[in-house]
């Protein structure tokens, strides 16, 4: 439960993590702070990708205890955007370890790289999914504080194209650094990405949810503009941009953007985090209205002329089906406007409606599930950091007890030594008292018997000092007896919160994704239905013109 000195131990990396449960296959790749190797659990046959703090670098001991906060957080989280984390602890070099779903397709770094922006809805889909995982983080008192390109990765063989999973919480802030964490208090150093660094962490305040919401806005600003909002070869330079420099205005570089997309960037973008919107749910509900803005236009619904065909929306866009089903289905009433239906027609219309109720149910429970399930784990969170400082505490009192005892033992022994000191004086006066016999004389008597009166006194003072001494040392075996009983009974509250988080907190979090996979069922089956309405359309349409 305490965080452990990463030492020079030599560590046959790969037989420590059989022992773990991991056979190591691959390296994927190596930075400032951690290695990451492809791995197969042998009892399940899954791939997964083993993150391992490095050791040889000046900050390993710092570093392994971030990796351990990130699991602290992490562990048991179930949500489809944010990358899964399934085991990890400490090694006995250490070192911390991560085990994490493996993820295939590249990060938003690498796409940007290939073609230097994004088309705006598409955009605003992937900053969308983030903003759902921030939330999540934010809802359990965490703050990812390095929201950038390379940590949103885009999988393939996702729920749907750029389906986004956000990665490495290696930085993430708990509340005030929470020293009841793993790792010790950030302070003024500067932790995150200087290309989308909120400006309050720029100057070294403690870091809360906004300041992910700024780095939401700047990686959306990067994406349509294809450069930072605030760019140079100096990381310091760029840092003090973010607190000092006006924004260059997205519309001035980007023509033809929705002012719903442009006030959005700008107001995650505010220098003053009071001033940015509320929480990650309000982006989302802006993102929704960008991406409607953006496919459909910011003016009412254009009357619809006979046989009119909209444009069918990419698959998984939530907003952009919503606004499809509209229009199909006013195409259909502006088609058929006086004539009979055919039964196909409206059955299809009937479907379209009862789809669109079960995804709002279904999106609604989710969103409750969802809520439910990180509102639990916040409270095992909190109840967990309350323990590790107990134990931290404990951990220190125990110490400073036990040294308390080392010494009141150092102290009995020296007043025992004393003592015998003193009585084998003491013998030697008597004996020559003795040895006086009957015939002392008093010219013979007052010598020793001022020598024995001293003796005497100090007989007294040594068993009164004696005493004292072994009280003491009986007062620190009762202290270090407490302390071992109350260390005692913190690992058994933490050994009871472990078994809660695998039973309760896994239940909570399958119920989750059983409903997260319920709405997302639920949005096919919505689009299912709005496509069977269009084709039918499309057809009818076709027969007469």
């Amino acid at each position: 439960m305490t965080p452990m000195s990463v030492t020079p131990l030599r560590l046959n990396l790969p037989a420590e993590m059989m022992r773990l449960g991991y056979v190591l296959l691959t390296r994927l790749g190596e930075g400032a702070s951690a290695e990451v190797f492809e791995a197969r659990h042998p009892a399940s046959g899954r791939r997964v990708a083993l993150k391992i703090s490095r050791g040889d670098i000046q900050e390993a001991e710092a570093i392994a205890a971030r990796f351990r906060t990130a699991w602290n957080v992490g562990r048991g989280l179930r949500h489809p955007h944010l990358v899964t984390t399934l085991d990890g602890g400490a090694l006995p070099d250490g070192r911390a370890w991560m085990a994490m779903e493996r993820l295939v397709g590249r990060d938003l770094q690498a796409e940007l790289d290939a073609v230097t922006f994004l088309p705006p809805p598409r955009a605003v889909h992937i900053m969308r999914q983030v903003c759902e995982a921030l939330l999540v983080l934010h809802r359990r008192g965490a703050v990812h504080r390095d929201v950038k390109p390379e940590n949103i990765f885009l999988c393939q063989g996702g729920h749907h194209a750029d389906h986004v999973k956000l990665i490495d919480l290696g930085v993430l802030a708990v509340p005030t650094d929470d020293p009841n964490r793993f790792h010790e208090p950030t302070g003024e150093f500067i932790m995150g990405t200087p290309l989308y660094l909120a400006p309050e962490l720029a100057r070294g305040e403690r870091p809360g949810p906004r300041a992910d919401l700024y780095a939401v806005g700047a990686v959306l600003y990067h994406l349509v503009a294809g450069r930072p909002p605030f760019d140079g070869e100096d990381p310091t330079e760029v840092v003090a941009r973010h607190v000092h420099e006006r924004l260059v205005p997205l519309d001035r570089l980007v023509e033809g953007l929705t002012p719903s997309l442009v006030d959005l960037v700008h107001a995650c973008l505010e220098k003053d985090p009071a001033a940015r919107p509320g929480d990650a749910a309000v982006v989302m509900a802006a993102l929704d209205s960008c991406s409607h803005d953006l496919t459909w236009g910011t003016g009412p619904m254009p009357a619809m002329r006979r046989s009119a065909i909209p444009v069918v929306p990419r698959p998984g866009i939530a907003a952009e089906w919503a606004r499809f089903a509209e229009v199909i289905e006013a195409a259909v009433a502006t088609s058929w406007q006086g004539l009979k239906r055919p039964v196909e027609i409206d059955a299809a219309m009937e479907w379209v409606g009862a789809a669109r109720e079960t995804l709002r149910q279904a999106a609604a429970d989710a969103a409750v599930r969802r809520e439910r399930a990180d509102l639990r784990a916040r409270q095992r969170i909190a109840a967990q950091s309350r323990l590790d400082g107990q134990f931290r505490q404990v951990q220190a009192a125990l110490k400073g007890a036990r040294d308390a005892l080392r010494a009141a033992t150092d102290e009995v022994e020296k007043a025992e030594a004393k003592r015998s000191e003193i009585d084998e004086t003491y013998r030697a006066a008597v004996d020559e008292l003795r040895a006086l016999g009957t015939q002392a004389e008093p010219r013979h008597f007052p010598p020793v018997a001022t020598s024995i009166r001293e003796l005497l006194a100090a007989r007294n003072e040594a068993d009164q000092q004696l005493a004292a001494a072994r009280d003491a040392e009986l007062r620190a075996v009762d202290e270090v007896a407490s302390l071992l009983a109350e260390h005692a009974e913190i690992e058994r509250a933490a050994t009871e919160l472990a078994l809660e988080e695998q039973d309760e907190g896994f239940r909570q979090e399958q119920l989750a994704q059983r409903a997260a996979d319920t709405a997302l069922a639920a949005q096919r089956a919505f689009e299912n239905a709005c496509l069977r309405l269009y084709m039918d359309h499309v057809e009818r349409a076709g027969r007469q013109r």
